[in-house]
């Protein structure tokens, strides 16, 4: 699996837009790509700083995406919240090993 996380400053005005459309329209761009299988958006109440979060299936998956034009659609669909216009900073990681809760009795 490939994670890719992109950090970037949104404007204060913008808590409640950047959740929605991270929902309504990114994750079901997103949705549309074979290999996609999550995606969050992170942002403590009354900060700036969001990462996006997404995980991909593996790293054959991720590059159609990040090849394709909505990558650059999600980045323009979020240009208004950037401070200053500075676009999300994308860090990209293998995952190397995994967990999961364990069920409860």
């Amino acid at each position: 699996m490939i994670v890719r996380m992109a950090r970037w400053q949104c404007r204060p005005e913008c808590w409640g837009e950047d959740r929605d459309l991270f929902e309504s329209r990114a994750v079901t761009i997103m949705q549309g790509h074979a290999g996609f299988v999550r995606a969050m958006l992170l942002g403590a109440p009354g900060a700036t700083g969001r990462i996006a979060f997404t995980v991909w299936q593996d790293r054959a998956a991720y590059e159609r995406f990040r090849a394709s034009p909505d990558l650059a659609l999600i980045t323009r669909i979020f240009a208004h919240m950037y401070v200053d216009g500075a676009p999300p900073v994308p860090e990209e990681y293998e995952v190397r090993a995994a967990g999961e809760a364990r069920a409860q009795v």
